[in-house]
């Protein structure tokens, strides 16, 4: 594997993943929105509510405090639960329509940024992580949208677990660690 990272190549999946998002859960009935892998884990609902959080309140708050402070200023520890207070009771419709807003405004300001090779190398400091580099903090939004797309997928496909029978031994999603 290569440390190697492709700025364009993470501009565009993060470009996808709203449209992405759309084809996994617009169509879902509510049930199915709201189905979880058990106790501890995350619906696609609260998935979608994370994700939009994010947008908010992680991703491009934190490049900015490493392109104006570098490491002399840590990064404010991010609510993982936070978008669940902020969209309680929104439509899915309207999370997935906020989601998509606030990415295209994120992305609006990465590009804006055009960011040199000497920027992405730039230190920034985590708040449990320590040191860590402007190119690992967007290498890590892209790693966290396809988490959070094959969670919403393997969350899904609980639900058709017990349907798809003697099927099962051959559908790989059903025997893959689970992780929240």
């Amino acid at each position: 594997m290569s440390a190697r990272h492709d700025l364009s190549a993470s501009v565009a999946l993060l470009e996808g993943t709203p449209e992405s998002i759309v084809c996994l859960v617009a169509a879902l009935p509510e049930w199915l929105l709201h189905q979880d892998e058990g106790p501890g884990t995350w619906t696609p609902y609260e998935v979608l509510q994370h994700l939009t959080w994010g947008e908010v309140d992680d991703w491009i708050p934190r490049a900015r405090v490493i392109l104006d402070h570098q490491d002399r200023v840590a990064f404010t520890p991010f609510d993982r639960d936070g978008g669940k207070k902020r969209y309680a009771g929104w439509s899915a419709d309207d999370l997935i329509s906020e989601f998509k807003r606030l990415r295209t405004e994120n992305l609006v300001a990465l590009r804006g940024f055009n960011l040199t090779a000497e920027q992405l190398s730039l230190p920034g400091r985590h708040p449990a992580l320590g040191p860590v580099t402007l190119s690992q903090l967007i290498a890590s939004w892209v790693a966290h949208d396809l988490t959070h797309l094959y969670q919403i997928a393997r969350t899904i496909s609980v639900a058709y677990q017990d349907a798809v029978g003697p099927w099962t031994q051959f559908m790989g999603i059903y025997h893959m660690e689970r992780r929240a």
